[in-house]
């Protein structure tokens, strides 16, 4: 198998691994555009650039720079560079999970997508800000706030959380209209 190929295969590996995705983009192609790219194959590393987009099927990933790391032919890491990178897709119950961030990486091990710096994360109409944000896309658990980084000195910056109130459904049996007839 040539250099691209395992490389492609390493990238449908990774998101067939997310198990809150739709189950749909398991199967669907898996699309790279970038201005350039640099493929190592004895560091396992792929690295492209330029205004690089990845799609496959709901999956939509955005950044200036995407960094592929691989061991053993099993995907270990995508790292994530824009300004800001992005991350959209759909689970199976047809909910938007969607990220933006400055540096995002992807640990396909465990399905850990961390955001670093000016981080933002909407999930079933929810918002997440702050400049870390960790989402596990296994559990369907987040975490944001500060990361061990900040200095006792400085202040930590504040994580902003917006809720919407899910709405309640109406059947038609208890409407108004309907308990009248």
């Amino acid at each position: 198998m040539n250099l691209p190929a395992k490389l492609l295969l390493l990238l449908a590996l990774l998101y067939s691994t997310l198990v809150t995705a739709k189950s749909a983009d398991k199967e669907a192609p898996l699309h790279i555009e970038a201005d350039q790219v640099e493929m190592r194959e004895r560091d396992s590393i792929s690295i492209y650039t330029g205004h690089v987009k990845i799609t496959k099927g709901s999956l939509k990933i955005t950044g200036n720079k995407i960094i592929i790391k691989s061991r053993n032919g099993n995907l270990q890491l995508i790292k994530i560079q824009g300004e800001p990178a992005t991350f959209f897709q759909l689970n199976d119950l047809g909910e938007e999970v969607s990220a933006e961030s400055f540096q995002m990486d992807y640990l396909a091990d465990n399905g850990l997508l961390e955001l670093k710096e000016q981080a933002l994360l909407v999930k079933n109409q929810n918002r997440f800000s702050s400049q870390h944000i960790i989402y596990d896309t296994q559990k369907d658990i987040v975490k944001a706030g500060i990361n061990n980084q900040i200095s006792d000195d400085q202040q930590p910056p504040r994580v902003k959380i917006t809720i919407n109130p899910k709405k309640p459904s109406t059947p038609e049996s208890t409407s108004p209209d309907n308990q009248a007839k």
